[in-house]
């Protein structure tokens, strides 16, 4: 063929390639979630929840943003969100698309009294109670992690010095999670030591419903000041997951396993238990504030120590989505015929999660 008749094959080529790109752009940008305010801006990026009056977007370029409610026009959405009425009475199951200002259009279905069918309406948004995301049960691996640190140093008279560190981790994949845990904590006031303990623990669980889950769990703590120098306790047993959303998670579990004590006069002891076991957490005003709660309650069946509890609660105050500050309480006791343990650290520092 001669030259001059691939020339202009070639650029009926590069016109087609160039017009795919083009096509492309547009395509790429509707895969985000997009917010229209009422002063003309226009947020794109993920929305994560609604709560409060407080919509949280999260963008590639200002991370989470919080938008007071009333100043939004309309929003649209590429997947499908759990969004609830005001009066609570229906939850839909659907993606928002864009409508006439102060509405917005719901595609997927509503539950009402127990019944399910499609709907395709727009509602005002005034409506709206609370938009949110629900974590997917299957899928691809995910991990996520937190840091939580408290240093502190006075002195006067005397010098204190107070070290707290906390370490947790989860990863996902499919059906399974896999959950780890690890703390520090040591008080000095001069040369005497009121505090100076260590652990962690591993769980592992493997969901067989979209709630119920079967739980593997062991546990070791540490301390070199109390009687009871050390506590070794590894069970199984079913769990219940409530929720787990944008908004927070809830679950119970009820194990059946073995636990070890260490006594500070060289002695030990095992027996077999129970224990319950909870993690409730609670995100606030656009996930601006966090409150939590998590610990186990343990019964052994034959030993002197009749029960042992070990848990927090505290509230934090999410600066962005990498850091915050928390405040919280911590306990740790066991109680028992021969030597206890009763322990309560108060603490506040600086968190960093990923």
């Amino acid at each position: 063929m001669p030259p001059h008749a691939l020339a202009p094959r070639a650029k009926r080529h590069h016109k087609r390639l160039l017009a795919l790109i083009l096509a492309a752009l547009p395509a790429s940008a509707a895969l985000a979630d997009t917010v229209w305010l009422d002063n003309g801006d226009q947020l794109t990026g993920t929305i994560k929840s609604l709560d409060g009056g407080i919509l949280l977007v999260n963008t590639s370029y200002g991370g989470d943003i919080r938008v007071d409610f009333k100043h939004v026009k309309t929003l649209q959405s590429t997947d499908q969100l759990v969004v609830r009425d005001k009066n609570d009475a229906r939850e839909y199951q659907a993606k928002l698309l864009r409508a006439d200002p102060g509405k917005v259009v719901l595609a997927g279905a509503v539950t009402e009294e127990d019944d399910t069918r499609d709907l395709h309406q727009d509602v005002p948004l005034t409506s709206l109670n609370s938009i949110n995301r629900n974590h997917e049960l299957f899928g691809d691996t995910s991990f996520k992690g937190k840091l939580d640190a408290s240093l502190l140093q006075t002195e006067s008279t005397d010098r204190s010095q107070v070290y707290a560190v906390a370490l947790s981790a989860e990863a996902r994949r499919g059906l399974w999670r896999n959950t780890a845990t690890g703390y520090y904590n040591r008080n000095k006031d001069d040369d005497s030591v009121s505090v100076n303990n260590y652990g962690g623990d591993y769980t592992l669980d493997r969901f067989l419903t979209q709630k119920a889950f079967w739980q593997g769990r062991v546990l070791y703590r540490a301390d070199t000041v109390s009687e009871v120098r050390r506590q070794m306790a590894y069970g199984t047993g079913p769990g219940y997951q409530f929720w787990d959303d944008e908004m927070g998670a809830f679950s119970l579990s009820a194990l059946a396993g073995r636990v070890h004590y260490r006594y500070d006069d060289g002695t030990s002891e095992a027996s077999y238990a129970g224990s319950l076991r909870w993690d409730y957490s609670r995100y606030l005003s656009g996930k601006m504030f966090q409150v939590y709660t998590k610990g186990e309650l343990l019964r052994p069946f034959e030993a002197n120590a009749q029960f042992s509890i070990n848990g927090e609660a505290g509230l934090r105050y999410n600066i962005n989505s990498h850091l915050s500050v928390y405040v919280k309480y911590a306990r740790n006791q066991v109680s028992g015929t021969r030597q206890t343990m009763n322990e309560s650290i108060y603490g506040t520092g600086i968190g960093v999660s990923w």
